[in-house]
């Protein structure tokens, strides 16, 4: 599979998956069974259970609207991503108010708006600790981490360096960076010519352990379940003889799939470690493996869709709506990134 492909596949399968999760976030895995009578395969309008609601079927939201963000940028700073191409997308997408109004988590809405004012202080209540958004030790580093990987295909060490640059700009802690890193280094892995699932596997793991070391020299080190020992977990849960759907609905209540970096990352490393021959159906089984659906679907995208397979027609038709839907030209995208690329 070419390069182009690859950023093509991660392109495809975060969109899909964050449009497509985004139907389902906030229910249970039994809940998504009961509601719509087994796990959901297509794009559907958000009901009013889910933060989505008043989207059409198939568009994106913050997930992937963040990766896109981050992207245009790059190429408008001659393919360099650093922190202030960083600021500068982030500031650009928070002006956009049916992504930023709606979507935008607590950790993400502290940044924003420290860098729209510098001098801006966060008060707490009388007798209370202050509040530090950068501290909370939330997905929202891992589900825009994409560009680090895309930007540094088979570079793990550069996709490692990306990710902390993008992750300390709206999370600044070390569970955060250690998540994030993990994805990283894994969709970078999985950008090499011949990659294989394994492969991203055990690059996670090392991005992971990599940015333990590099949060403790550059970042705030927060308290929190480990992000490495709990993929591991997901992993040996993957490896087991059970049926899929019980696993699946093991990693939902063992490891989680929710707010956590420390739940969100192991759960989509445990995924794609039981759908090694189909990226499609790793982001269409975080769809369904309940809670913050949208967030694992982007991230299971991320280190998925280096193996998307582009003669599935059901993958072909789901990317040509997930574009019309939200007005993309995501393969323009990808080809633009491509050529930036040394």
């Amino acid at each position: 599979m070419s390069r182009l492909d690859k950023i093509k596949g991660i392109l495809a399968l975060c969109a899909i998956g964050d449009a497509m999760g985004s139907v389902t976030e906030n229910l249970s895995f039994d809940q998504i069974r009961e509601v719509f009578g087994g796990p959901i395969e297509t794009f559907r309008k958000p009901g009013k259970t889910a933060f989505a609601l008043g989207n059409e079927a198939g568009e994106v939201t913050d997930d992937f609207s963040q990766i896109y963000f981050i992207l245009q940028e790059v190429l408008k700073n001659d393919g360099i991503l650093d922190r202030d191409s960083v600021i500068r997308a982030i500031l650009k997408w928070s002006e956009v108010p049916k992504y930023f109004d709606r979507f935008a988590g607590p950790t993400t809405r502290g940044a924003i708006e420290m860098f729209k004012d510098p001098n801006h202080e966060m008060k707490p209540l009388p007798g209370a600790v202050a509040v530090d958004y950068a501290s909370k030790a939330t997905n929202g580093a891992a589900m825009k981490i994409a560009p680090a990987a895309i930007l540094n295909p088979g570079n793990i060490e550069g996709a490692i360096d990306a990710s902390v640059t993008i992750s300390q700009v709206t999370h600044d802690n070390s569970l955060a960076i250690i998540g994030a890193a993990a994805i990283a280094a894994g969709a970078a892995a999985g950008m090499q010519e011949n990659a294989t699932v394994d492969e991203v596997l055990y690059a996670g793991l090392y991005g992971a352990q990599r940015a333990t070391v590099l949060a403790k020299e550059k970042s705030i080190v927060v308290a929190g379940s480990s992000v490495i020992e709990r993929m591991k977990l997901a992993m040996s849960i993957a490896s087991g003889y059970e049926p899929k759907e019980v696993k699946l609905k093991k990693l939902s209540q063992i490891i989680g799939s929710g707010l956590l970096i420390s739940e969100a990352v192991p759960c989509a490393f445990g995924i794609l470690a039981m759908n090694k021959d189909n990226a499609l159906q790793a982001v269409i089984d975080a769809v369904n493996v309940g809670y913050d659906t949208d967030t694992v679907a982007t991230i299971v995208g991320t280190i998925a869709g280096p193996f998307a397979d582009f003669s599935d027609s059901r993958l072909i038709s789901l990317f040509e709506q997930v574009q019309k839907a939200n007005d993309f030209n995501l393969e323009k995208l990808a080809s633009d990134i491509n050529s930036i690329i040394h």
